[in-house]
């Protein structure tokens, strides 16, 4: 049987375009989001990753239905944008903090089981936020990503033992939908002109990456993340 990889955020976005990579490439995928995939290859289950119980329940499920995991790509996530700091809501922190950061614990804590079994991997979709800071995204979202690559650090050496690698990518701006829905068509164009390479990412830059962070292949890299920002970000 080959690879059995759950995708959480897998409808949209970088995490869609992870799910028909690997699916391409014969990974057989498990994937949850906000939106129901119809496809005869790809596995979709419905989850509330703010709920303790629900996610409890698709590990439950899952192992019940297809056995051990042998990757977890976390790509959920959401943003906010960016206004000054008289503005600050608390909703709109817990609700991001909650998604993007709270989300990917509860995961984690129900699908370890699984992977220590598997001595399986997780990818983390992080952002170029994380590294530097965010032009167009709220403190809520830079801070939410920073957060975890704390996660990331501690995690990948408390899981040493158990031989269970955590990684993650720093993906700069990518054409998306969510950026399409928080930056109009001037605030794009601007961007391309910005940056190094005169053009943004696209999800498939970031999907080519997690597949190598997930594999076979990836025998030695665990506590680190791989920087997709075009020349954004120098540390060669």
């Amino acid at each position: 049987m080959n690879d059995l990889v759950l995708i959480v955020g897998g409808t949209s976005g970088i995490g869609l375009e992870t799910v028909k990579y690997l699916s391409n490439r014969d990974y057989n995928i498990i994937t949850c989001g906000r939106r129901k995939i119809k496809s005869e290859k790809i596995i979709y289950r419905n989850v509330d990753i703010k709920s303790d119980e629900s996610v409890q329940s698709l590990s439950h499920d899952i192992k019940k239905e297809f056995g051990n995991i042998n990757a977890l790509v976390y790509s959920a996530g959401i943003t906010s944008r960016k206004k000054s700091i008289e503005k600050f809501n608390e909703k709109i922190w817990y609700d991001i903090v909650d998604t993007n950061v709270t989300g990917l614990l509860r995961i984690l804590k129900y699908f370890y089981p699984s992977l220590k079994k598997t001595k399986g991997k997780v990818a983390v979709v992080s952002s170029l936020a994380a590294r530097s800071y965010s032009e167009y995204s709220g403190i809520e979202y830079t801070a939410s990503k920073a957060a975890l690559s704390g996660i990331i650090r501690q995690l990948a050496i408390e899981w040493c033992e158990d031989s269970v690698f955590i990684n993650s990518v720093f993906p700069s701006m990518t054409l998306t939908p969510m950026l399409r829905n928080n930056l109009n068509e001037d605030e794009i164009t601007k961007l391309y002109e910005k940056l190094p390479l005169k053009k943004l990412a696209e999800p498939f830059d970031t999907a080519r990456a997690i597949e190598f962070l997930i594999s076979k292949d990836n025998k030695y890299i665990t506590g680190t993340g791989i920087d997709i920002s075009g020349g954004q970000i120098l540390n060669g």
